[in-house]
């Protein structure tokens, strides 16, 4: 385990930190969560936030495509990271033009920017177009890039056939057109036999979108004999979400220590 110490900044009051507190709902690619805010609403608000000054290998659309190298390893990394985890985030800035925003991601005292950089996950952007698009951890993310490239982690892997090995060629989703899926063949040739998928989305109690391996087909399956209450419309998110970080916990007035791999 590879400890970095990292700086925090100074809040005179809470409201002020811009710290905030969620639940990891999803993670779509190697540096983007979905975090869901911590509230008693029916449906929570939630905010999509990719880590500041990252950039991770492209995964293929759902609908059928290919993947940029490591792709799927990036994603699968950062989600079993923090996947249903409560974290601290703050946005760094905002890129109107695309409709994105970038932010500083915790779990715990553990910057997920680091360790996804520490371990060869995605490499590091400098600068945005814009002054001020960047990450206030940028030397610290420069420093572990180079630290990963000279060790072959991750994304650097320069083993033979490695990064052509990594890359899915998903076939088209049953979900955009179902004649993409033999569901009726499917079942008169695995019915009874357990097959092994990687859940990707919860749509609701009683339903699941999953990757079929080995092929990653995207399906939809239904429990059998159980319906579960649907959410409904999500209302349009908030412009925050979760709760405000006191000044006197983590990343307010004190230095912390993270630890990444």
């Amino acid at each position: 385990m590879l400890f970095i110490a990292f700086a925090v900044e100074m809040a005179s009051t809470a409201g002020a930190t811009g710290w905030l507190r969620g639940i990891v709902k999803a993670v779509p690619s190697g540096d983007c969560l979905v975090i869901m805010g911590n509230t008693k609403a029916e449906i929570p608000p939630e905010k999509t936030v990719t880590l500041s000054s990252l950039m991770a290998p492209k995964l293929a659309p759902r609908r059928g495509g290919v993947d940029e190298a490591f792709a799927w390893d990036s994603r699968e990394f950062l989600r079993k990271l923090c996947i249903g985890k409560e974290v601290t985030f703050r946005v760094d800035y905002t890129v109107p033009s695309i409709n994105r925003e970038f932010g500083s991601v915790f779990l715990g005292d553990k910057n997920l920017a680091l360790i996804v950089v520490a371990a060869g996950w995605a490499k590091v952007r400098q600068q945005g177009q814009q002054k001020g698009e960047v990450s206030p951890f940028i030397a610290e993310l420069l420093r572990l890039e180079e630290q990963a490239k000279e060790q072959g982690l991750g994304c650097w892997n320069r083993a033979p056939g490695a990064a052509e090995a990594s890359i899915r060629d998903l076939p088209p989703s049953a979900l955009s057109d179902p004649s993409n899926f033999d569901a009726m063949g499917l079942l008169a040739t695995k019915k009874g036999s357990p097959l092994e998928a990687i859940v990707d989305q919860v749509r609701d109690g009683s339903t699941v979108r999953v990757y079929l391996l080995p092929e990653f087909q995207y399906v939809q399956v239904f429990v059998a004999g159980v319906q579960a209450p649907s959410p409904g419309r999500r209302a349009a998110p908030e412009p925050v979400v979760g709760t405000e970080v006191s000044s006197n916990e983590q990343n307010g007035d004190s230095a912390a220590e993270a630890r990444a791999p």
